[in-house]
């Protein structure tokens, strides 16, 4: 009976998608989509580090328990509502859930003790894919509550470089839907009622108002970073020709 049909991996599965004929030697494997609902064997590659079992029907997920070399985990679009069986996996880095059956933050506790986990997915806007969970509006705080060492979370940063850009089109968004797309208060101003962009002497800068604004403050202390520019890169110059002279 074939792999496809009986919806189990076996050995030859893994082989045949793996070119390995070893298990213990597969690091890398694809089982996408294969109509899987029991992982059978799998647990006896020791030394997988990249999974992917998305798209399958997949419930259950203790076989993986044994898979302690783990980084890369794929489960999106099964139909898994447990995740015991993952808190054994010491090395996972990321975590794709989406598409499943995820109800509460409880469900997550199991991923709690994985120091490495930094990277979660349980909602995939472009393939529209989610969690039961994520019906829950404030259920990213309660995720990061649960798990604080994530820095990567449904594909938002939420820690280092580039957390402050994605919190600040969060929550623009956020304030965005309560604007509606026709303000009555631009479409019901009569012509010509409207004031001008800025006042109309604002380009016209007098030479006293330059020199008591800010813009003044500004220039000079530009001017003064210029200077010391030039004198420090001066400065080196003269090193660089005295060491040169005595290497000669």
């Amino acid at each position: 009976m074939s792999e496809s049909s009986t919806g189990r991996i076996n050995k030859q599965m893994l082989k045949c998608h793996s070119g390995e004929f070893d298990l213990e030697s597969i690091h890398s494997l694809n089982l996408k989509g294969l109509d899987l609902n029991d992982l059978g064997c799998l647990g006896e590659c020791f030394g997988l580090e990249r999974l992917d079992l998305s798209k399958n029907d997949i419930t259950r997920l203790y076989s993986l328990a044994g898979l302690t070399n783990l980084v890369c985990l794929n489960l999106s679009a099964n139909r898994i509502s447990s995740l015991e069986g993952l808190q054994s996996l010491d090395n996972l880095v990321k975590l794709n859930l989406a598409g499943n059956l995820i109800g509460s933050v409880d469900t997550l506790r199991s991923l709690s003790c994985l120091e490495k986990l930094t990277d979660l997915r349980l909602k995939d806007s472009v393939h529209e894919l989610s969690n039961p969970i994520c019906m829950n509006n404030s259920y990213k705080e309660e995720v990061i509550t649960m798990l604080p060492i994530l820095v990567i979370l449904d594909g938002e940063r939420l820690k280092g470089k580039g957390s402050a850009l994605f919190q600040l089109c969060a929550k623009l968004d956020e304030e965005l839907k309560d604007v509606p797309e026709e303000s009555s208060e631009l479409t019901d101003i009569p012509q010509g009622a409207s004031g001008p962009w800025v006042p109309s002497d604002y380009w016209e800068h007098t030479a006293t108002a330059f020199e008591n604004s800010p813009l003044c403050d500004a220039e000079q202390q530009l001017e003064e970073l210029l200077r010391t520019c030039r004198r420090m890169s001066h400065e080196a110059a003269e090193k660089v020709e005295i060491m040169t002279a005595d290497a000669r």
